[in-house]
């Protein structure tokens, strides 16, 4: 077996009207800190330096497979700078480089939204991307990744009301048309680059990953970095070795079959609720609900289901809907259901050389009803206490499949009330602990409440 030499030792980007290039990039690297130590702007601002407040925000831009750029926006505090990779990097300066202020900007101007101003530039960007993306979205869901300690939202909200309603800009539209160009022209190519003791290897094929993930067991897999940026900025880790499956063109497509729909486990949790939501339109709100939009733009499903958190919000719908994994090896390929996943608290079911490739999902046919409840402290952004995923299938057996999260030290089934529809019986499937979010008692006592409600026909299916 050999591991491709031909490969680029250095990224490329447009930003600002040319293309970087970088080949200085370790594997701690974030975009924020580039942008204000090394490119000198200082527009994006660093608050809570996990992706929580929005502060940093920006907006890449990469090309699909139509060759258009599909814009996304990003906590540049938690993005590995060399996931730029191939993008188009638009920074608050990015909108002065016409010289004068964008229809966003000016909308947020007369309603006198900057008081202190630290969270402005984040707020422009959230703004802005709700305007080009034009996607299926309130105001206030628009905004859900960004916070204000002074300003208050109210008028924020209206100049994002505002704003979504308006064209984009001729300017904007031809540095649209200028970057597509540009990076159309880029090779389709991986990268491998060594810097400083850190080494970042970036396959753009299945075979590829596999061959790295076989010769470099130990090597940390790196798919969305929503926690693993957090893994270097908050429990400042320093890994030697990452392999990035952002660019893995397996991974990172979605199809749609009679009886299933397969994502790629490298596809953001967005795209896959884009794909979703059509065969399942109760999930709206639970997609909506999953972390603001700039983290569900860069966290990809894989990522959340290989993490193996007890509170992670995508397993426990998919073990209530019946989906399975493919993992893949140099040496074979399997398949198995998601709730055999999960083994123990930290311990899932993937071997060192293995790599989780995609998720399938069945479709509509059997499944009668469908309902999911998060239980967290705030509504928007947040880590759940409790998340429930109902089904009610039409035929088969069973005829329930109850999954929950941050229940046990797993996302599970609730086996043996799924046998005797009796809420009371989730004493005997979970033993729920307490922590700072939620004592024992209460988990257990909601999660009565809601398979209760599910089962009474009373829950909210939407």
């Amino acid at each position: 077996m050999e591991i491709q030499q031909d490969l680029r030792s250095h990224i490329r980007f447009y930003f600002e009207g040319q293309l970087r290039i970088l080949s200085d990039v370790r594997t701690t690297d974030m975009l924020m800190r580039w942008l204000r130590s090394e490119a000198m702007r200082t527009g994006t601002k660093e608050g809570c330096n996990e992706g929580d407040c929005g502060a940093c925000t920006c907006i890449v831009g990469h090309l699909n497979e139509s060759g258009v750029i599909q814009f996304r926006l990003i906590n540049t505090c938690i993005y590995p700078l060399s996931y730029l990779d191939g993008a188009w990097l638009i920074s608050v300066e990015t909108l002065s480089s016409c010289g004068s202020l964008a229809s966003v900007q000016s909308e947020m101007l007369p309603l006198n939204l900057s008081q202190c101003g630290f969270c402005t530039p984040g707020f422009v960007m959230a703004v802005l991307y709700a305007q080009i993306s034009q996607k299926d979205q309130t105001s206030e869901e628009a905004l859900a990744g960004n916070l204000c300690r002074c300003t208050g939202y109210g008028g924020l909200i209206e100049a994002a009301r505002r704003a979504q309603s308006l064209p984009i800009e001729p300017a904007f539209t031809a540095e649209i048309q200028k970057a597509e160009k540009i990076l159309r022209d880029l090779p389709a190519d991986g990268f491998s680059i060594v810097a400083e003791g850190s080494r970042v290897d970036a396959p753009k094929s299945l075979k590829h990953l596999l061959d790295l993930r076989n010769s470099f067991p130990s090597a940390t897999i790196v798919s969305g970095a929503t926690d693993f940026g957090l893994w270097v900025t908050k429990k400042l880790d320093r890994p030697e070795h990452i392999i990035l499956t952002k660019f893995c063109i397996e991974l990172t497509s979605i199809s749609s079959g009679p009886d299933v729909i397969e994502t790629g486990a490298a596809v953001s949790i967005e795209d896959f609720g884009d794909s979703l939501i059509p065969e399942y339109p109760e999930l709206r709100e639970w997609f909506h609900r999953f972390g603001g939009p700039q983290v569900r733009c860069s966290g990809t499903l894989g990522g959340n289901i290989a993490n193996g958190s007890p509170i992670g919000d995508s397993s426990p719908v998919l073990i209530a809907l019946g989906a399975s994994l493919k993992i893949r090896s140099y040496r074979a390929e399997r398949f198995i259901p998601i709730e055999d996943f999960f083994i123990e608290y930290g311990k899932q079911d993937l071997r060192p050389d293995e790599v989780l490739v995609s998720v399938l999902v069945p479709r509509r046919k059997n499944i009668k009803r469908l309902v999911v409840e998060k239980i967290s402290k705030r509504h928007d952004q947040d880590i759940s206490i409790v998340l429930a995923a109902m089904a009610e299938f039409s035929s088969g057996a069973p005829r329930y499949r109850l999954a929950f999260g941050g229940m046990a030290a797993t996302p599970m089934l609730a086996k043996r009330t799924m046998e005797s529809l009796d809420p009371n019986d989730l004493a005997h499937d979970f033993s729920p602990l307490s922590d700072h979010r939620a004592d024992a008692w209460y988990r257990l006592s909601v999660s009565k409440n809601l398979v209760h409600d599910f089962l009474s026909g009373s829950a909210s299916d939407g």
